[in-house]
């Protein structure tokens, strides 16, 4: 990686400060635009852009590496505020941030390897994006409607909910024929979908929030989604293990399937009602450990592509 162009990104809605990492060179600002950045690389031929993500002000930039065959890696914010803290850094400005995070790629590409973006069907994840957007308006609506008192509030929202209502059923509908559409993503939801508790939404999901799926070890998609705990020791004193980070949309599917999981009879409830009635673990805590299970099962069924089969104790 010494020789490698590894370069830090800040990403803003109008602009972006790119600077290269290793190097340590000045930062540039460019507009946030298409020819902007395609002229960029031209210039600069990077081999590694780093940035973090923006919410979508990244985009562009994104698509435009994705074109040109660039190598790119999104860094958690919350690595590069512990690297600022390491530094000593306490102003925080668009090109310090520039610096921060080219510094911080080009010392964990040169320590560790830097674990480079895998990119999925961006048209899957947009629509599962919308449907979460959706459905907590829906229920925030439906909680609303549970405390009004007033009937010309009821009826309002009693038709912005019949609204949401349809526009739900018309994403999941979207969603199935995005999966049908590509053979290899279809083969992979049925697959998921043979796991208890993994049912075509929840597979959708997965497919579209995890990406990496498979490809994987047990140990590295459970940090990456955020359901590996981190243990806490100090001399004698131990702590509560607990999780961090992660991704919120794949945790909030994995839920949901560990619930409907240990509501029916299945290795993942024998699971369940073990650590809780013979290891005395927290019910949240044994949830917990069934989401992990059921994502360590599901990422070992895209990784050999085979259904999951359950072999009698």
């Amino acid at each position: 990686m010494a020789d490698k162009l590894i370069v830090g990104v800040d990403v803003s809605k109008g602009w972006l400060d790119v600077c290269p990492g290793a190097a340590g060179g000045g930062v540039e600002r460019l507009a946030n635009e298409r020819e902007a950045i395609v002229a960029w690389l031209d210039r600069a031929q990077p081999t590694i852009v780093a940035f973090e993500p923006t919410g979508g002000y990244e985009r562009t930039l994104r698509d435009c590496l994705r074109e040109r065959g660039i190598l790119f890696v999104r860094v958690h914010p919350n690595d590069v505020i512990a690297f600022r803290k390491s530094r000593g850094i306490k102003a925080k400005t668009d090109r310090i941030d520039a610096r921060l995070i080219g510094a911080f790629a080009a010392e964990a590409a040169l320590r560790r390897g830097l674990r480079l973006n895998t990119i999925g069907n961006e048209l899957l994840q947009a629509l599962a994006a919308r449907r979460r957007q959706v459905a907590d308006a829906l229920q925030a609506e439906r909680c609303r409607l549970a405390l009004a008192a007033a009937e010309a509030v009821r009826k309002s929202l009693e038709i912005v909910i019949d609204a949401l209502r349809r526009s739900l059923d018309t994403l999941d509908q979207e969603i199935a024929n995005t999966i049908a559409a590509d053979p290899e993503v279809a083969e992979m939801s049925k697959l998921l979908q043979t796991v208890h508790g993994i049912g075509p939404m929840v597979a959708a999901l997965l497919i579209a929030h995890l990406p990496e799926i498979g490809r994987l070890s047990s140990k590295e998609i459970a940090a990456l989604v955020g359901l590996a705990p981190q243990t806490r020791q100090s001399g004698k004193t131990k702590y509560r293990e607990h999780t961090s980070h992660g991704r919120p949309d794949v945790r909030r599917a994995l839920f949901n399937a560990a619930r409907a999981a240990i509501r029916h009879p299945s290795p993942f409830k024998d699971f369940y009602d073990r650590l809780v009635a013979h290891n005395q673990r927290p019910g949240k805590v044994a949830l917990t450990a069934v989401m992990r299970k059921i994502l360590v099962t599901a990422n070992a069924i895209a990784r050999d592509k085979q259904p999951w089969r359950l072999h009698p104790a």
